[in-house]
């Protein structure tokens, strides 16, 4: 179970990578432990994902390698090899050994390498990913990084007004271009982007060729993730916190209850001036002559200024 919920942390850090299988374009992302791993792709109408332990990867290799014997370890270990150039990336051709069958609630993905020098086969179930998996691996992450990127989009805006003024103060004292190629237009904020929705909203949003996160985006999407877990975490400890608080100070030092105390009989005028009497000469005969008081006055400090 620890080997399985690790595997669910790595795989959400992991960013998404635009590839191809066969004559398809997919997004991908794998996280492999020792005798386990998650995959997921999204062929940009659904989300697929296969999930698989020990049991399952010793009863497959089985069943597709009849003639192969290796520990469970070592059959993980050869996928995780076979499927790293699929996360590397690259120039977005489909990668060769691989290949994509489709059915109506399955995608299978299959694999033929060599392992110790014997043929190699393997096949990757996957099925339709719950609504729940594909909000925190696609939907919540991309929300968040569109947040981000229109804050960063809006701070560059602001950015160019400030220069565009610190130009304007720079002509008006009677500086010059050296060269009139650099002289720009003042930045108009809803000119760029009317001119942007105009001209390249189109091609910004075009997926033909799969190549949806580069590397800036895929750093920004394990940045966002990286930081909603952290958030998480503090999130359940704060509430962990709360549940195991520490008990008062009463309880801590096993200090009973105060209970209520009795009415006690009012003394007479009498024993009142006795007890008055006693109060006053043990204080005569402790305090010490010519006692300086305990709390001193503060001296106070003349103000200083700036340049003083």
């Amino acid at each position: 179970m620890a080997e399985v919920a690790k595997l669910a942390d790595d795989l959400l850090a992991q960013p998404w990578i635009s590839v191809h299988i066969g004559d398809s374009p997919f997004l991908l992302k794998a996280s492999f432990g020792d005798a386990a791993y998650k995959l997921m792709l999204s062929d940009f109408d659904s989300v697929w994902w296969e999930e698989m332990n020990s049991d399952g990867l010793e009863q497959r290799a089985q069943e597709l390698n009849k003639r192969l014997k290796a520990p469970v370890s070592a059959f993980c270990r050869h996928l995780r090899e076979a499927v790293a150039p699929l996360l590397r990336g690259g120039s977005g051709d489909p990668l060769p050994g691989f290949s994509c069958e489709r059915a109506q609630n399955l995608i299978s993905v299959g694999l033929r390498t060599e392992l110790s020098g014997v043929p190699f086969y393997w096949t990757f179930h996957c099925t339709e990913a719950p609504l729940s998996m594909v909000s925190c691996h696609m939907i919540c992450p991309l929300l968040n990084m569109m947040q981000a990127l229109h804050r960063q989009t809006r701070d560059l805006m602001l950015l160019l007004e400030r220069k565009d003024a610190e130009i304007l103060d720079y002509k008006e004292n009677g500086a010059t271009l050296s060269r009139d190629r650099l002289e720009t237009e003042t930045f108009n904020a809803e000119e760029f982007k009317d001119r942007f929705l105009a001209e390249s909203l189109s091609e910004a949003i075009s997926v033909q060729d799969g190549r949806l996160f580069n590397t800036e985006l895929q750093r920004l999407y394990t940045m966002v993730t990286a930081a909603k877990t952290r958030q998480k975490r503090g999130h359940d400890s704060g509430e962990e916190d709360n549940r195991n608080s520490q008990p008062s100070l009463e309880e801590a030092q096993n200090i009973p209850p105060i209970e209520p105390k009795e009415e006690l009989a009012k003394p007479t005028p009498a024993e009142s001036s006795e007890v008055k009497k006693q109060a006053l000469h043990r204080l005569h005969t402790s305090a010490p002559r010519n006692s300086v008081p305990s709390i001193a006055k503060q001296k106070k400090k003349k103000s200083k200024g700036i340049f003083s």
